[in-house]
């Protein structure tokens, strides 16, 4: 199953697509890793923004953040696997931390604009 998968992924990207794209996500962490404190400040407005988007999800009035729901469980499994080692023959060793925190901040990054744009703005 895990073979299929990889096929069609690989089917539907290309493989110099996929790695720039890890790369881009890698470079990203590293940076964040580096300067926290600049990251904080400089996300301090998304933050601000993702707590409203969950607000307005759970009184009713926003869809719901499926990125962010998805990262969530993406960085709880991921996290689970690596403690208990019962996610073995899912998860592969060699996955890099740094690319799944990097993914599951593209993945908020996405609702987030989707989110300013529902809502009239944009960043």
């Amino acid at each position: 199953m895990k073979e299929k998968f990889l096929d069609i992924v690989d089917s539907l990207i290309k493989t110099s697509d996929l790695e720039e794209f890890a790369s881009l996500l890698k470079e990203k962490v590293s940076y964040i890793k580096s300067q926290p404190l600049d990251f904080l400040i400089f996300s301090k407005d998304n933050i601000i923004v993702i707590f409203n988007l969950l607000k307005d999800f759970f009184k009713r009035k926003g869809r719901m953040p499926k990125n962010t729901f998805i990262a969530l469980f993406v960085l709880l499994s991921y996290a689970i696997g690596k403690k208990t080692k019962k996610f073995g023959n899912i998860l592969n060793k060699d996955i890099d931390s740094d690319l799944v925190i990097g993914f599951c901040i593209y993945l908020v990054e996405k609702d987030i604009q989707n989110y300013l744009k529902s809502k009239g703005g944009d960043k």
